[in-house]
């Protein structure tokens, strides 16, 4: 099982000679860039909010002609899909960096279960990387929309307009750029996001005791036939339905 054994920060390098680790490295560039060089002459380049993944028993330098900031770390027992050194960029809320900055934090705490929880944020980091790592490419607004619409679904009033107005492009256009680049278009992304969340609450319905048209409205719906005919549209069946059947689920566990 993977397992952060180190982790800490540079506040400033420069130049980080020929080494290597037992270990895979992971350095993740809070500030300035710089070039990581193998042994064998590779050179990858990496900037601000990247981070560079590197094989255990790899020789490498690091140099950075202004400097650079990281966090660094290293993690035995790991067996990813990279077997090169290779750069992940984070996405656009920086989520690792986030990550990273609250493991380093309980990795220096005295915590009573600090390592249940460096075993958890392990596996978050490691789930991130391979995730940003194996995505395809996503224009920096169609990010910016999706997002939105991912932490603002359940608001009724939900405007695309607005969303649009900050980029100096046609709707159309950036319509056309979301289907291209996520399969579907804006409103469908919202609807689907919504009726995953209300799928959710429904099979946890015998614990919340929501009633329908509460979870309709919690997940931006103010119509609850609306709110049915979307969700028989997404997944071919009534909320009702969906209730009523019978699931191995732990959301409808007792």
């Amino acid at each position: 099982m993977p397992i952060i054994n180190y982790i800490g920060r540079n506040m400033k390098t420069y130049n980080v000679s020929n080494h290597q680790h037992d270990y895979w490295e992971i350095i993740y560039c809070t500030n300035g860039n710089g070039v990581i060089t193998t042994a064998n002459g590779q050179a990858v380049k990496y900037t601000k909010n990247q981070a560079v993944i590197i094989p255990p028993n790899l020789v490498h330098s690091n140099s950075s002609q202004n400097g650079f900031r990281n966090i660094h770390m290293t993690v035995a027992n790991w067996s990813p899909v990279f077997k090169n050194v290779v750069v992940v960029s984070d996405n656009e809320k920086t989520d690792l960096y986030s990550v990273l900055n609250m493991c380093l934090r309980y990795f220096n705490s005295e915590e009573s279960a600090q390592s249940d929880i460096i075993m958890s944020f392990t596996e978050l980091i490691l789930s991130l990387l391979n995730s940003f790592g194996g995505a395809t490419h996503t224009s920096k607004y169609i990010e910016i929309i999706a997002n939105d619409i991912l932490e603002n679904f359940s608001d009724p009033d939900f405007d695309f307009e607005g969303i649009y107005n900050q980029f100096d492009l046609s709707k159309d256009y950036i319509r056309r750029q979301f289907i291209k680049e996520k399969g579907i278009s804006p409103l469908q992304f919202l609807n689907n996001t919504r009726i995953s969340f209300a799928q959710k609450l429904l099979l946890s319905k015998n614990i919340n005791n929501y009633k329908i048209y509460e979870i309709a409205e919690m997940c931006g719906f103010t119509d609850q036939l609306y709110f049915s005919r979307v969700f028989k549209k997404v997944t071919g069946i009534s909320p009702k339905e969906f209730t009523e059947t019978p699931r191995l689920d732990k959301y409808n566990s007792d």
